[in-house]
């Protein structure tokens, strides 16, 4: 087995308690409502698995792993290229109504797809704590208690 990588997002900002940001983010359904229009196809999702297609990745598969309420949700991720990903999402509190996030993923990756792969993935994950930033959902997400 190759090593394991790992990429460290920076630290992002949430208008949105941990509890509430903890309650969306183990409902597997609800990432339909964070992803952008037109970048995944073939969306299907429960509670605790969701697998989608991106153009040039191919069929991505996620599931829920692991999750310790209000601190940490933790997914295992299947993907052609990289093959098993896991996925750390730090949730940390800052007051009720704001919380920090910060993205951590491992993937097992030979040298050559580590190359391949440069700091993109680096910019990758902070990319994606922009988007979680920018996200105008979260006024549904306050006293979340069913997917979205």
């Amino acid at each position: 087995m190759s090593p394991v990588t790992t990429y460290t997002s920076r630290k992002g900002f949430v208008p949105c308690g941990d509890s509430d940001l903890y309650t969306f983010l183990t409902d597997m359904r609800n990432f339909r409502s964070v992803v952008p229009e037109g970048i995944i196809t073939d969306w299907q999702a429960t509670e605790d698995t969701c697998s989608f297609r991106v153009e040039n990745t191919g069929k991505v598969t996620v599931e829920l792993n692991d999750a310790m309420p209000h601190t940490m949700v933790s997914y295992a991720a299947e993907m052609m290229l990289t093959g098993r990903v896991m996925v750390h999402v730090m949730i940390d509190y800052e007051n009720g109504i704001r919380s920090g996030i910060c993205l951590k993923a491992e993937v097992n990756m030979n040298p050559i797809v580590k190359m391949l792969v440069g700091d993109s993935a680096q910019k990758y994950l902070d990319a994606v704590v922009k988007v979680i930033e920018e996200y105008k959902g979260y006024e549904k997400i306050r006293g979340c208690s069913q997917p979205l």
